[in-house]
């Protein structure tokens, strides 16, 4: 009766670059909101510091850190995001979506488990980005329209980015569980 017309892989491959350029732009962002709060912050603290109110410059010591390992978590979750950027417009450049889409489910997978992922301003972002690699990966192993040919070495070079990408991720997630 009525069939659902093909999705092109290279269209969704580009809606998902879109997606993650998204959520790399909006973790700029917040790095750099709290980059800034972490500085002014500071800046309170010496005056304090210079006043002798210790109790409250050691408040605000403390929460400096706070935001220095929450920065220092999401600067981490960048870096994986811009491996997942340089993978995917490999993967356009060469129309290779088979591996990737494999790659990506089980990354994007991983991230979701961080709590930093659970952050309001990252949170649908993330839902979306999920979704579309969820997609992704069914129109390229369910035959929607195979566009590919093979690159000698090609999908080689974007399983390393990938496989760097999780590592990171793994060492991210064993800090994470031994706090």
């Amino acid at each position: 009766m009525f069939r659902a017309k093909p999705r092109d892989p290279l269209k969704n491959a580009i809606e998902t670059l879109y997606k993650v350029r998204l959520l790399g732009n909006r973790l700029e962002s917040l790095i750099d909101r709290i980059t800034e709060r972490r500085n002014a912050l500071f800046e309170r603290m010496v005056e304090l510091q210079s006043r002798n109110e210790k109790y409250l410059s050691k408040k605000y010591a403390e929460e400096i850190a706070r935001l220095d390992k929450l920065a220092s978590r999401l600067t981490t979750i960048r870096l994986v995001v811009e491996k997942i950027d340089l993978s995917l417009q490999y993967a356009i450049n060469m129309r290779e979506f088979n591996d990737l889409s494999k790659e990506l489910t089980g990354l994007v997978g991983e991230l979701k488990r961080l709590p930093e992922s659970n952050l309001p301003e990252l949170n649908m972002i993330m839902m979306d980005l999920e979704g579309s690699v969820r997609e992704m990966a069914e129109i390229s192993h369910g035959g929607g329209g195979g566009l590919t040919f093979h690159v000698e070495g090609s999908s080689q070079d974007v399983r390393k980015i990938l496989e760097e990408a999780r590592e990171v991720m793994k060492k991210k997630l064993e800090v994470d569980l031994t706090v």
